[in-house]
């Protein structure tokens, strides 16, 4: 049996959401196993192949998919497990930001995945009856391929900016998304955006994408002091470490603001160490 046929069917007999089928086939491929034949895996070929990828968070992704498509045969159960990087992004200004969605065709979904903390497909899938007032209900998802409207990575009730809210209320039917666009219409857009020369003369070239939008969505929230209980709700992560380690930007001026300041002035003869010097009393009595 080919690789492609064995995958393909544990793929249709677990009930996973379409859009995990479709990454699980789009990571076998990847590995480069798809026409191979069964007998031919092990896990020493799994991970030369895996390991040939520079990116860690491609590596860590490809080794949890091995290692689930091939449990039912014993197989791949030793590959590693890698921890996940959290990726950086060169994150242009608020008002560059606004610059480039207000230029594009799909400037309500963007404004979603900024002000909002939404994913691509989720903000694809938006309509007025998802507002309980200015409150909406992340309950569905477009799949990028745009052929299915399902579930969403995680569900939950967020708070919109009130004018954000407002423009989602008064959404006209032909701004509906439609199943069999893509969402990655949304993502090339933004590429195709970041070629302006107006862009590349305001930025100096950086890219964008809608997912660096809801990463802008957490560390602006952070970085206003917004309690972290309340940024993991509107991000609708389980648990606030996630929000923190993952989607929140730290820039190398924040980390050398964070360092301390020496009290007192030393010269290259005084001991290196603690020198802050403190006023004490003795406790003898005069």
């Amino acid at each position: 049996m080919l690789v492609s046929e064995y995958v393909t069917k544990i793929v249709d007999s677990r009930p996973y959401k379409y859009s995990t089928k479709q990454t699980n086939i789009r990571d076998i491929k990847k590995i480069g196993i798809w026409d191979l034949e069964l007998e031919e895996i092990s896990s020493g070929l799994i991970r030369n192949k895996v390991e040939s990828f520079a990116n860690q968070n491609t590596r860590k992704r490809l080794f949890i998919t091995a290692r689930s498509m091939f449990r039912d045969l014993g197989l791949c159960q030793d590959l590693p497990y890698l921890e996940g990087a959290s990726r950086i992004y060169d994150l242009p200004s608020q008002e560059d930001l606004e610059w480039i969605i207000s230029r594009s065709k799909y400037r309500l979904q963007l404004l979603l995945c900024m002000y909002a903390g939404l994913r691509v497909g989720e903000a694809c899938a938006v309509t007025p009856d998802k507002l309980e007032g200015d409150f909406l209900d992340v309950n569905q998802a477009y799949s990028q391929d745009g052929l299915h409207l399902g579930s969403p990575k995680t569900y939950g009730k967020i708070l919109l900016p009130n004018w954000l809210a407002e423009e989602v209320r008064n959404m006209d039917k032909s701004e509906y998304w439609n199943l069999g666009k893509p969402t990655k219409d949304v993502t090339n857009s933004c590429y195709k955006l970041s070629r302006n020369k107006e862009w590349q003369i305001r930025t100096g070239g950086k890219s964008i994408n809608p997912h660096m939008l809801r990463h802008w969505y957490a560390t602006d929230m952070i970085r206003r002091g917004v309690n972290p209980e309340v940024v993991r709700r509107q991000m609708r992560h389980k648990n606030v470490s996630t929000t923190l380690r993952i989607y929140t930007q730290v820039r190398n001026e924040e980390i050398e603001a964070s360092l301390p300041t020496r009290i007192l002035g030393h010269s290259n003869n005084e001991p290196q160490g603690n020198i802050i010097q403190l006023n004490t009393r003795s406790s003898k009595k005069p």
